[in-house]
């Protein structure tokens, strides 16, 4: 992919399985200034047990890509760049839904593998870690798929992604507190982690949604977010709490939005899992991640 020209204004649309989410841009120079990104929950990763996405759900995603639309157009975007992850990727009518997504928001459409997720997550969330010369890892919580990446200043040296995110494993969860732990220890692969290592960035909204709840965020800041650490314990904490809050309650919690309460305890159960799995005690967020890590990709120097 390749963006030139001084003040491009493009779009990116992330088509997940829990949110749809708008990145504008405007590259100047050779750098991107961007807008606060948006979501809108659609929870695409709700599919039918064959496998193929609900028309409710799909219909809320049409609504959302015709706002989308709009919000582009109005920003001057001169390209849409639309690009779908698990609950498209694995369902049996995925490329018919982006055929149809397209009449609604005419844009440039892509399926990623998951490994690309990774790849993407890792370029655009670890770019200020990656100059100490350490090794890094980036894990992506998301709403059907849990990706991982592995990497230094030289680039990705290890990507992985594994069909367990919040969306997927939320009924696994509600069968215990160790439910989702018990069944993700078993799937977690060796990573080649060398020394020195540095840090594990974790983006997506899950990780988002603990980091806001952990500083009591009434209003979501992305440069509050950026960087901030949360330990293992810490993490765990809340999710045990949250976890036995009813919805009613967890709506109540600075922090956390309305529509990711009921997956916000699966969600953190993966990381808990991963920690413990690989003896991490902590981990930073990132409000950038592969949205930003696409953006970047558009431009070649």
């Amino acid at each position: 992919m390749n963006v030139n020209g001084i003040g491009k204004k493009v779009a990116i649309v992330d088509m997940g399985s829990n949110s749809i989410r708008l990145l504008l841009g405007t590259l100047q120079k050779g750098v991107w200034h961007n807008e606060p990104k948006r979501l809108w929950t659609t929870r695409l990763g709700d599919r039918h047990r064959d496998g193929s996405l609900k028309k409710e759900r799909m219909e809320a995603s049409f609504e959302a890509l015709s706002e989308i639309y709009t919000l582009a157009q109005m920003y001057g975007a001169s390209d849409i760049y639309g690009f779908a992850t698990s609950a498209v990727r694995e369902s049996t009518n995925g490329k018919a839904f982006l055929t149809a997504a397209k009449s609604y928001c005419p844009m440039h459409t892509r399926i990623l593998t998951g490994e690309e997720e990774a790849y993407y997550g890792f370029q655009g969330a670890l770019q200020t870690y990656l100059p100490d010369g350490k090794q890094h890892a980036l894990i992506d919580v998301g709403g059907g798929s849990t990706e991982v990446a592995l990497g230094s200043i030289q680039g990705v040296a290890w990507s992985t992604s594994y069909l367990a995110g919040a969306v997927r494993l939320q009924s696994v969860s509600e069968e215990g507190p160790q439910a989702v732990w018990e069944a993700t220890q078993r799937m977690w692969l060796s990573m080649p982690m060398k020394e020195p290592f540095g840090v594990v960035v974790a983006v997506g909204g899950t990780a988002t949604t603990l980091g806001a709840i952990d500083v009591g965020m009434d209003v979501y800041d992305p440069l509050r977010i950026q960087g901030h650490m949360m330990s293992r314990e810490t993490i765990e904490g809340l999710v045990m709490r949250l976890r036995y809050m009813s919805m009613a309650e967890r709506r109540q919690v600075v922090g956390l939005p309305e529509g990711r309460a009921d997956i916000i305890v699966s969600g953190g159960e993966i990381i808990t899992s991963f920690l413990d799995f690989y003896g991490i005690s902590a981990i930073y967020i990132s409000d950038t991640d592969g949205m930003e890590g696409i953006q970047a990709s558009l431009y070649e120097l």
